[in-house]
């Protein structure tokens, strides 16, 4: 097969949002590209009957391309963080409806496949990160990974992220380079500065920052408090996170608060959340918002309900309202402590949260007896198959299943619907809005 391919067009997008043509007998995955692009691709990698490459030039750009606001974005050695910023965003949804439609639609009738939700704000909508420390040219910067790798790229104007974060991270370098603060190489496992984090609540724009180091030693720690606080008033906390083990594992295990508190107050709608830097929280607030309350309107009232997976209890607790009783059930010691202190935070006094695995705990069928509702919101690699096994039963009558791989829901989906259960509808919403990414629901009932 040769090197280069002239002339593709793209007529499909894949599950990796990479764009998708076909030439010599093969199928010609390319990022960066659109349905309706041609162009010449370089391949990197061929095998039997697939190919991957980059563009080494656009013959033409498809309708709905706009000229990306963004220098580190548009090849493969750039930023990892947004695959779409040159697609209008009509055109993102209608890509996240197809992907969506060609996993789904072996499994469902296409009818019962929803058009994808669109997001209220498509940029600087990320609420959290974590930015990793290097240097460029003798100098510290932060950034984003280069795809497929560890390398930093320097980068100080992301268009997803919340656009505070910037400039806390431009300040928090000036004070690094002042006081002589290297940063951490995790080649040679040497330096002091290994992550900036930032998280900021919807709710009153409070902020937590967090700096990861590799020793507990932060000489210029009292330094670091009165610059940014009076930089940044909206500042909460500022926590140093200790991660001593060599690699490119973020967080460590020991934490030392430098100033305020270790956490932010947010909410939905009205139910509002303490939420540690550690914690999970959708990062999407404006999009989770819809979401909250597109769950809400798939719960019969007073509803005996479990919240699998609940974190610290965001879904459960936003749901005490309309359900009779809400069971939550997570296997982080310091979240449940966090839904526990969030029930009573909102007066909420029909939850009530067990500590331990999802699957373990759904075998005591007294925990579960008259139970109208599951619903399911696990990490991206979905849940175990015991567990639908449990839930069909226990004979729970409605699923309603949260899930940001839409490949792992589809895997669970199936199985859902060989022990019993007939799908409702599945309905996407679009909380990373420039990626190919996805968030969606699927609602069943058992037959």
């Amino acid at each position: 097969m040769n090197s280069v391919i002239k002339n593709l067009l793209i007529d499909r997008v894949g599950t990796n949002g990479y764009g998708i043509g076909f030439a010599e007998g093969k199928t010609i995955f390319v990022p960066f590209t659109m349905i309706g692009d041609r162009v010449d691709v370089e391949l990197t990698h061929i095998k039997s009957d697939i190919a991957f490459g980059h563009v080494s030039h656009y013959c033409s750009r498809a309708e709905g391309y706009r000229i990306p606001d963004c220098e580190a974005f548009g090849n493969l050695s750039r930023c990892g963080g947004c695959d779409w910023l040159m697609t209008d965003y009509t055109t993102q949804l209608r890509n996240k409806d197809t992907i969506i439609r060609g996993i789904f639609e072996p499994l469902t009738d296409s009818d019962k496949i929803l058009p994808t939700i669109a997001a209220p704000a498509q940029y600087h909508y990320r609420n959290k990160a974590f930015m990793p420390v290097s240097v460029t040219d003798n100098d510290l910067c932060y950034g984003i990974y280069e795809r497929f790798s560890h390398k930093v790229v320097s980068h100080q104007d992301c268009k997803i992220q919340n656009a505070v974060f910037d400039p806390i991270s431009r300040k928090i370098l000036d004070i690094c380079r002042n006081a002589g603060i290297k940063a951490y190489n995790e080649i040679t496992d040497k330096g002091t500065l290994r992550h900036i984090g930032v998280r900021v609540s919807a709710m009153d724009s409070s902020i937590l920052v967090i700096l990861v180091t590799k020793a507990a030693r932060l000489p210029f720690s009292n330094l670091l408090v009165k610059e940014l606080t009076e930089a940044f008033p909206n500042i909460v906390g500022i926590v140093q996170n200790i991660q001593r083990m060599p690699g490119n594992v973020i967080i460590g295990d020991e934490d030392k608060v430098l100033w305020g508190l270790p956490y932010l107050v947010d909410s939905i709608g009205t139910t509002m959340y303490r939420i540690h830097y550690r914690s999970f929280f959708q990062i999407n607030h404006g999009i989770t918002e819809l979401l909250y309350a597109y769950l809400r309107k798939q719960l019969k009232p007073n509803a005996g309900v479990i919240d699998a997976y609940c974190g610290i209890g965001t879904i459960g607790l936003y749901l005490g309202d309309v359900a009779g009783s809400v069971l939550g059930i997570e296997e982080v010691p310091e979240a449940i402590a966090d839904a526990e202190y969030n029930a009573e935070l909102n007066q909420i006094h029909n939850c009530s949260f067990i500590c331990g695995k999802v699957d373990q705990v759904l075998q005591d069928q007294t925990l579960i007896s008259g139970i109208d509702s599951i619903i399911l919101d696990p990490p991206r690699k979905g849940i175990e198959a015991s567990t639908i096994d449990f839930i069909s039963a226990a004979g729970i009558p409605q699923v309603v299943y949260v899930s940001c791989n839409p490949m792992t829901l589809a895997r669970d989906l199936k199985l859902f619907l060989q022990a019993g259960y007939e799908l409702d509808e599945l309905q996407p919403f679009d909380m990373f809005p420039q990626t190919w990414h996805v968030e969606t629901v699927a609602v069943l009932h058992k037959k």
